[in-house]
């Protein structure tokens, strides 16, 4: 059975994404708000899903 493919984010990406740096996202990699990279060649990445996990996570927490 074939699974599709998620699609994977760079690092700027996410960070482009969130509105911070790239050394804000990688400050929340290591302190666990964000789940560890994939790394794919020389690039670390976070798959689409969990990014956009952490920005609903994000808006039902301002909504309280």
């Amino acid at each position: 059975m074939n699974r599709p493919t998620e699609r994977l984010m760079r690092l700027s990406q996410v960070a482009e994404m969130l509105g911070v740096c790239r050394r804000t996202v990688e400050r929340m990699i290591a302190s666990g708000v964000l789940p560890q990279p994939v790394k794919v060649g020389r690039s670390s990445c976070l798959p689409d899903s969990e990014v956009q996990e952490y920005i609903e996570r994000i808006k039902l927490e301002r909504c309280r």
